[in-house]
């Protein structure tokens, strides 16, 4: 299929989309949705010749049917079909969706809706809810991204989360997104909309996983607006199967003093292009990109990141790390621009890399744009090999070559995964690390303390 094909089939599921929004057309986020489908029309898929998507190819939509699927494709799944997919020990605020239809069977909400809302998008546009009429789709743009105006048009369900003004939740809230591919493959466009009142705090644990084994694609957009002084923390984790393909944008709006925390932990998945959004919209603010990749067969993650210092005195820091065995690819592309009023500004950005095969690859590309002169900016990136000294080391104590590689890959991944600030979140990616490198703990930090005096050449 081409791009014409594609759309072509677009317009159809469009159309079989509208029939079934029961009396809800006449809406203003129908209205968004009609304009976002008549954009997606003009705007072509994105091939290498785009700058954003050159190391990237979207090629394998031509190989699956993917339909999109609105219907109750959880009635066949229980809480034992999920358990698997779970955190331990993790006390939570528990939504689940099913090819991006919210399932309140299998969902644990904790909070009364009088006090905090968390309900879904589908739930909240019913009631006609007037923040989400009045912030859906406006800080993600889909007058200029193909995947964002697909899931505009499409947009029927997500999380809507609204924190009053001096709001700690205390439990984080899990959104869980499940691909059902028993009955063929699945297109699902979820919609998320968080909106944190001043003062407020708010945990936020996204994962994916997918049942069945037909080619799932999720193409997801989440809005996050933070008011004065809050403090967000957002951790995506994506260990999915490899029949798995996802595109997702998270776009951030911060104000006075607020504080953004991002951990993107990705371990598995056939395709996975992460878009990560900041614009400062008020001074003293800071965001934080933490990311961590660990792919191998040949699967490909794309972490691409923007942020927007449209104000002054704001602070970013961004650092991702990967390792990449067999024929995995990466992609790590950190944009910053400092605008001409932004002085005080401090940003710093680094991508660090090790290849385990001569097959693997990374094309990594730091970026600033600095339009002030009153800044303190940095960037910087390195890929290459385990240190051979390091190993060296390690061989000569006895250890064998096996467990002094995961040793020092534990000591890699440890330096972003520990900056996740769930502990039971924190312990659960350190055993699927664990579980990759075929040892019992990610823990080893008074050996490698020995190595790194010993080796100090291992500077990837």
């Amino acid at each position: 299929m081409d791009s014409r094909e594609i759309k072509n089939i677009l317009a159809e599921e469009f159309f079989k989309f509208q029939s079934k929004l029961n009396g809800q057309k006449a809406g203003q986020i129908n209205s968004i949705r009609q304009d976002a489908f008549n954009t997606m029309k003009n705007l072509e898929l994105p091939t290498r010749k785009n700058e954003s998507w050159r190391f990237t190819n979207v090629s394998w939509l031509n190989d699956h049917d993917f339909l999109v699927r609105n219907g109750n494709p959880d009635i066949n799944l229980n809480d034992a079909d999920i358990e698997p997919f779970t955190i331990k020990d993790l006390n939570e605020n528990l939504l689940v969706f099913v090819n991006g239809v919210y399932s309140e069977k299998l969902s644990r909400i904790k909070y009364p809706r009088d006090e905090i809302i968390i309900e879904s998008f589908s739930d909240a546009e019913k009631r006609k809810a007037p923040n989400l009429i009045k912030y859906f789709a406006t800080s993600a743009d889909y007058k200029n991204d193909f995947f964002t105006a697909m899931n505009t048009a499409f947009a029927k369900d997500g999380v809507y989360v609204n924190v009053p003004g001096g709001v700690f939740i205390n439990e984080p809230i899990h959104v869980m997104f499940i691909s059902d591919t028993r009955r063929g493959p699945v297109l699902s466009n979820p919609r998320n909309l968080f909106l944190v009142g001043q003062c407020s705090q708010i945990n936020v644990v996204e994962t994916y996983h997918t049942i069945g084994n037909n080619p799932a694609f999720t193409n997801m957009v989440t809005e996050i607006f933070m008011n004065f002084a809050t403090h967000f923390e957002f951790n995506k984790i994506q260990n999915d199967k490899g029949n798995s393909y996802y595109i997702g944008t998270t776009q951030v709006e911060q104000a006075k003093n607020s504080v953004f925390n991002a951990s993107t932990v990705t371990m598995s998945g056939r395709f996975i292009r992460n878009n990560m959004n900041t614009i400062f919209r008020e001074e003293h603010a800071e965001t934080n990109y933490n990311g961590f990749y660990f792919m191998k067969n040949s699967d490909f993650v794309d972490n691409h990141t923007m942020i927007d210092h449209a104000v002054p005195n704001c602070n970013s820091n961004e650092f991702y790390k990967g390792i990449l065995d067999e024929s995995a690819k990466a992609v790590f592309n950190g944009k910053v621009i400092v605008r001409p009023n932004a002085q005080k500004t401090n940003a710093y950005q680094q991508n660090k890399n090790i290849l385990l095969t001569d097959d693997a690859k990374i094309n990594t590309k730091p970026e600033l744009e600095i339009y002030a002169d009153d800044v303190k900016c940095s960037h910087g990136a390195t890929t290459g090999y385990l240190d051979k000294e390091a190993m060296f080391y390690l061989r000569s104590r006895g250890i064998s070559e096996e467990m002094a590689k995961s040793l020092l890959l534990n000591s890699f991944a440890s330096e972003v995964i520990e900056k996740i600030r769930i502990a039971e979140l924190r312990d659960d990616i350190k055993r699927q690390v664990a579980d990759r490198l075929t040892v019992d703990d990610i823990y080893f930090c008074d050996v490698l303390s020995d190595v790194f005096k010993a080796a100090k050449s291992f500077n990837v």
